[in-house]
Parts: C-alpha cells; structure tokens; sequence
C-alpha cells in the first residue's frame, strides 16, 4: 500500500497509483488549517499541496506603496510602484483588481523598465525548508511563480477588456514588454531547472476564449517548444495550470510539450468533458477539480460522481488526479470524507 506522497509520486510519473490521489491548494485550505478535523482526512490520504518558488526576485529602484481607504461604501486600496522612468498604480477591493497597472502607454514604458531591473536569483534553500515542515500533512512543488510574457500581461497588468483594446492601440509598447518578461521568464527556468523539485508548476490561469488558437499559437506555443525542454532535460514534469475553458486550443494543447493540466475543471465551469479531455491528450496528466456544486451534493449521488469521473479520465487508474483548487468546499467536513471514500474505492493492485 502506498502513502499519499507515493501516490502523488506515481501519479506524476505517469505510473499507476494504488488509488487516485487527492488534494487541495494551501491557499484554499489555510482559511481553517487549525480545524481538527482536517486530521482523519490526512490520514485518509488527503493532502495539502504548497507551491515554492526557488527563483527570488528583486526589483531595483522601485518603491512600493499601499494606501488604503473608503470610496462609495467600498474599502479599497492603491498599489503604487514609483521607479525612475515613472509611477504606476493598480486599484483592488479584496484583492481583486478594480483598476489594472496599464491604461496608456506611458505605463508599458514604466512596467518595461521595472521587468529590465528585475534581478533572479536561486532560492532552492525555500524548498527543502518548506518540504520539511509539512512533511506530515502537505507537498511541496516547485512553481515558476509568474505567468507566461502573455498571461502576465493579461491577468496580471491589463485584464481582458484592456487586453483586447491594446492588441490594436499599443501593440508595439505590448510586444517591447512581451519581450522583456520573456527574458526573465527564461531566467527564472534556468533556475528551476538547476533546482530541487521534481514537478514543475507554471500559473497560467488559462481560458482559451479570452486568446483563441491564432494568438495561443502565436504567443504561447513558441515559449513552452524554447523553454519547457529545458526543465525536461534536467528531469522535470511540467504543468500548466488552465482553469478554463480549453476546447478552443485543444489541438494545440495536443502539440504542446506540456506534461500536466492542472486545476482542470469540467463543464458548466469548463467546456471539455473528462471524456473529451483524455481522448484530446491521451498521454497527458489530468490534475482535475470536482466541480464546485457537486460538493453539495448528497452523499450518494458525490460518491457516484466522482466514480463516474474515474472511468473515462483514468480507464487504467493512471495519469488522473483530483483536487480542490478554485473553490473552497464550505462544507467539507461532510464532502471531503465521501471524495476520499470513493477514491478508496478505485484501488488499484500495483
């Protein structure tokens, strides 16, 4: 019988486990890590997955500022980066975005000089202290801890609607600070590749109708074929996280050397079927979410939906893993417990 470290250990090898392993997110879990009763679901195989970043980064010559404060009943607060080419800000309420760092193109240049100041450097001491301290209920996985030159760009600086208009109004300024990020994001490989860690995380927050395979192909694609082979020849598994909608790219994902879908997530939140899902990616990884509303199922017709999920993603119990990674079960003492009792029904003999 295999502990749940062996389990994660066989699943990401691409061997069979001797059940489907399951997990949830540190960040998704801390909110009730003090709760006693996450216990017995330890040691029923459950657990915690916490993401490490071994490349630190240090910006110079720029100051951070927040400032906080009340606008129509809302508390907000202003994220300013002051640098010598300029200031820019960002405005978020609980920590969602309400106004993003770029609107004009004096704000690319700003956002240009502070990614050609960054400085990377290892930090793969974080790693081996943070696998040692949740050795009895956690994981640790190396994480890239930035999104793609692209994903950054639209999650992180601009947002889909800005996006979408800077394609056409700042194209140029976009594609100068598409490629600085790019510099650092294959410095920031190198490091991992020469790192602890045997799977590789990369946040993409990917969802295919805000990109379309035209600019997935165009932007994506040649950064995983120039740099994720580097993280292969030095052994590593490597996973993106796409959490969205995926049918659109799915060919394209096919090609991809990605070895790893991470927080996938079935229809109405996603559009592929598990089903779909391993008949487009064969050999691929699938680390899949349960679908927020079926935790509030009774337990039953849970039970049935995960065992349904097994079939066709993992006819032979291999290359299928479960977790909880974009929404917090509220009641997870009840639905936690009868995920785990169904994956103890997928017992495998290895």
């Amino acid at each position: 019988m295999m502990n749940p470290q062996e389990r994660l250990e066989a699943f990401l090898a691409g061997q069979r486990p001797d059940r489907i392993p399951y997990t949830i997110y540190w960040n998704e879990w801390r909110h009730t890590a003090d709760d006693p009763a996450w216990g017995p679901l330890f040691e029923k195989g459950l657990r915690v997955t916490y993401q490490v970043c071994t490349a630190a980064e240090k910006t110079k010559n720029v100051q951070y500022r927040q400032d906080c404060y009340e606008e129509n009943g809302k508390k907000l607060t202003r994220h300013t980066m002051q640098t010598p080419a300029g200031d820019v800000y960002a405005i978020s309420e609980h920590g969602w975005m309400q106004k993003y760092w770029i609107t004009t193109a004096d704000d690319y240049r700003v956002m240009k000089y502070i990614a050609e100041n960054t400085e990377l450097t290892p930090n793969y001491e974080a790693f081996e202290i943070k696998a040692k301290e949740v050795a009895s209920h956690g994981i640790a996985h190396t994480m890239l801890c930035s999104r793609s030159p692209i994903q950054t760009i639209l999650v992180d600086y601009l947002g889909l609607e800005n996006f979408g208009l800077h394609l056409v109004s700042f194209e140029q300024e976009m594609m100068e600070l598409y490629e600085a990020l790019l510099k650092n994001f294959r410095r920031k490989v190198e490091i991992v590749a020469a790192g602890p860690g045997k799977y590789v995380g990369v946040l993409e927050n990917f969802t295919a109708e805000t990109m379309g395979p035209k600019r997935f192909a165009k932007y994506h694609i040649p950064v995983y074929e120039e740099l994720y082979p580097i993280l292969h020849s030095a052994g590593k598994i490597v996973g993106n996280h796409y959490d969205g909608k995926l049918s659109a790219c799915k060919e394209l994902i096919a090609k991809a050397p990605i070895d790893l879908i991470e927080s996938l997530t079935a229809p109405p939140e996603g559009d592929m079927t598990l089903a779909e899902c391993r008949a487009a990616w064969p050999d691929k990884l699938l680390w899949v979410n349960i679908n927020v509303s079926d935790y509030q199922l009774e337990p039953k017709k849970l039970r049935q939906v995960v065992l349904d999920a097994v079939q066709p993603a993992a006819p032979d119990g291999r290359h299928l893993a479960f977790e909880i990674s974009e929404a917090y079960p509220e009641n997870w003492k009840q639905s936690v417990p009868v995920v785990l009792d169904a994956l103890e029904e997928t017992r495998f003999i290895c």
